[in-house]
């Protein structure tokens, strides 16, 4: 049904314009409460050989978000580490810094057989809280070099309300 016939209804069954603002001001903060977000953010690393330290950024846009966050591995053929041991530094919009070493045994599915690369997806935090608008810097090393990657991430999404 389209907006103008919806509109004509409403009219006839006697609600007024201000009752209409209000329930038209109600669907919208609904719709606006029940989204999602889904951020990721991917940067390329040396194929050859990862080693250095990578740094994505997400943009948070709406405050006190509360999500999962995950890193995200774009790997090869080539990669076969059993067990990557990581070391993240968080840096939040209001500038706090956090760091911290983790061991990860990431998981490869390969959709097809022929298929040369895969999105690993490896859960780092749950129940994340991102309380202030702004950029969320990740820089992301790992702590023995690892070949086979071809980029690295994170990934931020919560669910709906």
């Amino acid at each position: 049904m389209q907006f103008a016939q919806w509109h004509r209804q409403i009219r006839r069954r006697g609600i007024s314009g201000v009752m209409m603002m209000v329930i038209t001001a109600a669907a919208l903060w609904c719709v606006a409460c029940n989204n999602e977000i889904n951020i990721v953010a991917m940067a390329d690393v040396n194929i050859s050989e990862w080693s250095e330290p990578t740094t994505v950024t997400l943009k948070n846009e709406q405050p006190k978000s509360v999500g999962e966050l995950t890193i995200v591995l774009h790997v090869n053929r080539r990669f076969d580490a059993k067990e990557v041991e990581l070391e993240i530094v968080s840096t939040t919009a209001d500038s706090l810094r956090y760091s911290e070493q983790i061991t990860v045994s990431p998981t490869i599915d390969w959709p097809i057989p022929t298929a040369q690369s895969v999105d690993v997806e490896i859960p780092y935090r749950h129940m994340v809280e991102m309380r202030k608008v702004g950029q969320y810097s990740y820089t992301i090393r790992p702590l023995s070099p690892l070949q086979g990657v071809e980029s690295v991430g994170m990934s931020y999404k919560t669910e709906k309300q």
